[in-house]
């Protein structure tokens, strides 16, 4: 009999570990996809940057001011950071920061290319998968126009 509620306990422990790691992997990969999702927005944008005939104006560039991929209206270089933010999905853009250069539109006349990086912060809510990697899941990427 004993034996028997041994079989059960270990059985017991062996399905939580494989439920717990395959959380876990289900969860990496969703890091891995907004990699991805980093990784095309940084080209799209430097894409965007580098075709816009937004003319050059006063404004502060959207991506260089604190809320301003939330409302990238208010500011110059709209395009940019529309794009991003449509290429990234439903993320906050509180926790998204781009940089573009160069960052005069002035400058980008012609044939320059424009480089631009775009970081994603992500607060990584398991428990188990922060003990592999923090607090905090950053993705970040570069991306230059052709």
């Amino acid at each position: 009999m004993g034996q028997r509620g041994q079989v059960g306990a270990e059985f017991a422990m062996v399905v939580a570990f494989l439920f717990a790691s395959g959380v876990v992997a289900v969860q990496f990969f969703g890091l891995g996809l907004d990699a991805l999702k980093v990784s095309h927005a940084a080209q799209e944008a430097a894409y965007v940057g580098a075709s816009s005939l937004e003319a050059a104006s006063d404004k502060v560039p959207c991506w260089a001011v604190t809320g301003g991929l939330a409302q990238p209206k208010a500011y110059a270089d709209a395009a940019v950071c529309t794009t991003v933010l449509e290429n990234l999905g439903g993320v906050d853009p509180n926790l998204v920061s781009v940089s573009v250069s160069p960052s005069s539109l002035v400058e980008r006349g012609g044939h320059t290319p424009v480089h631009v990086t775009v970081t994603y912060r992500q607060p990584i809510n398991s428990p188990l998968l922060r003990v592999f990697l923090g607090e905090t899941y950053v993705a970040s990427s570069d991306a230059w126009s052709q």
